[in-house]
């Protein structure tokens, strides 16, 4: 039932459609978003009248044509303006052989477009029935950078295990794929150049992702390795070819209570660019990405929320004001502190409202997509968030 969960994207008390045959079925989820800020953009044009442009329906299918293997694949319909304008796409397909060796101890093997092993929520973050909020933290999940797609799957192969004994478990799972980052967003994220010309191409990517449980998820503690090395091959005669080189070391812990969940990840980004520069001197930068919050169940299908996150561009420049004087942006573009207060309803059998309030100051975790005057000096440092979605699962 856990691999179903994780496949589905769906919790485990997400309803099914038996397909009747084996133990098949069919999941799905239909959601339908609001935003409105006071200043900026978020997943559309959302000053002023707010924004509907916040959209995810997907659909899954998965069963055992033998015990041992699971077969899984879901397509997704997204829009998210101009953070992602993929719309159709296939978010993941892939085989998965589980060995048991005992108990609740097993290893594995899973291929084809897998979920990434990426920190705590990554597997689930297709369907708002598995985030806390409307949104997930925006100083880890870069939803609104347009790199949702190359953070939540990948082309490739994934190892993994889990040991059981007592209360305790460990788990460790190793991924080796090719990532899915020749997008706008992902390309313009990883050179450094806005509406960056060319494509992205080099050795598979690599994460790795070891856990520890205690009292089957009372207490989780996760260590999480990205490593990207990625070469750039410009198509315009006036932007050079270039190397990235990017690690990202990031630990989560999170308590799971009766009534309270408290949530806490930190990491540090340590990216080197290469080919971009005269003479081709490495640039080489450390980003923090942080957040801490806590999740309040005060009822039966009512839950709150309370989040603060940060992302600062350079670790040793957290008001902005040294890169903003180098590069000839405003430092607010070097920095986003976000405080989210949520609340939570499933206020039928398969429906869920979520709504949001966030204060942010900073424009770090912005797209330009949504908002091109943050290439020019503009945006707004101080802006508001309202976020809404309503959803139906199957």
């Amino acid at each position: 039932m856990a691999a179903i969960c994780l496949f589905s994207g769906l919790p485990p008390a997400a309803p099914a459609l038996d397909l009747g045959y084996g133990d098949w079925q069919l999941h799905g989820f239909l959601s339908q978003g609001y935003t409105y800020t006071s200043g900026n953009n978020f997943f559309g044009n959302s000053r002023g009248a707010g924004s509907l442009d916040f959209t995810e329906i997907g659909v899954n299918v998965l069963g055992h044509p033998w015990p041992n293997l699971l077969i899984a694949a879901q397509g997704l319909y997204r829009n998210a303006a101009g953070s992602d304008q993929e719309d159709f796409r296939l978010d993941y397909a892939n085989l998965d052989y589980r060995l048991p060796l005992g108990g609740a101890s097993y290893i594995g093997v899973r291929a084809g477009r897998v979920k990434n092993p990426f920190v705590l929520y990554n597997e689930g973050r297709d369907a708002v029935w598995n985030r806390p909020g409307v949104l997930l933290p925006t100083a880890i999940y870069f939803d609104a950078l347009a790199l949702r797609q190359p953070e939540i799957s990948s082309d490739g192969g994934l190892l993994y295990g889990r040991h059981a004994f007592g209360d305790h478990a460990l788990s460790a799972e190793f991924l080796v794929s090719e990532v899915q980052d020749n997008t706008g967003g992902a390309t313009e994220f990883l050179t450094g150049i806005p509406n960056a010309p060319g494509e992205l191409g080099g050795r598979p990517f690599f994460i790795g992702r070891a856990g520890y449980d205690w009292m089957e998820g009372r207490l989780r503690l996760v260590f999480t390795m990205v490593d990207l090395d990625r070469d750039f091959e410009s198509s315009s005669p006036f932007v050079p070819d270039g190397k990235i080189k990017l690690t990202a070391p990031l630990g989560s812990v999170q308590v799971n209570l009766e009534d309270w969940t408290f949530t806490g990840e930190y990491g540090q980004i340590f990216s080197e660019r290469s080919g971009f520069t005269a003479g081709g001197i490495p640039i080489e930068n450390t980003s923090e990405v942080y957040y801490v919050q806590a999740q309040y169940r005060f009822a039966p299908r009512w839950s709150a929320l309370l989040r603060y996150d940060a992302f600062f561009v350079n670790i040793d420049d957290r008001d902005g004001r040294d890169t903003a004087s180098l590069i000839g942006l405003p430092r607010h573009r070097f920095f986003a502190k976000d405080i989210t207060f949520g609340l939570r309803w499933e206020f039928a059998q398969n429906w869920l409202i979520a709504a949001e309030y966030h204060s942010v100051n900073g424009t770090a975790g912005l797209s330009t997509a949504d908002n091109p005057e943050l290439n020019l000096g503009g945006g707004d440092p101080h802006w508001d968030l309202f976020a809404l979605m309503l959803s139906f699962r199957f």
